[in-house]
């Protein structure tokens, strides 16, 4: 049960990312609101947790690695998208502050997810002495 609701919090932890790069393109028709802002990384981290506890080290290891390369992947495309607009390629309707949140913290829950879920491959792949 604490696995399911872990899912349903990542999930919307991620979307919430998703929203913001998405949002100063007027594609989602709205300003995100703080609450937005705040479940991108609580959310995800909240659920990464849920997930993590009920689970052995090798699954908690591809769970890292999941979420490290999707945290990764929303930072490489909001950096995408600063660089276009910055380019003249795409148009901001609202201000770019969604798209550096998301790139300053992408980058740091994607690495620290990949390099934990690295780690604990590593450590659980060594025979115990």
């Amino acid at each position: 049960m604490i696995a399911i609701a872990g899912g349903i919090l990542v999930t919307l932890g991620l979307l919430s990312g998703v929203l913001l790069v998405l949002a100063p393109f007027g594609i989602t028709g709205t300003e995100p609101g703080i609450v937005t802002w705040g479940m991108f990384p609580v959310l995800s981290t909240l659920g990464y947790v849920f997930i993590a506890t009920g689970t052995s080290g090798a699954n908690v290891a591809l769970l890292s690695r999941i979420m490290g390369g999707i945290t990764l992947l929303l930072a490489v495309g909001a950096i995408g998208a600063l660089f276009a607009a910055d380019n003249g390629l795409l148009a901001i309707q609202s201000s770019s502050k969604p798209l550096w949140y998301v790139l300053g913290l992408g980058i740091v829950f994607g690495t620290a997810g990949l390099s934990v879920g690295a780690r604990v491959q590593h450590e659980t792949a060594q025979p115990q002495k």
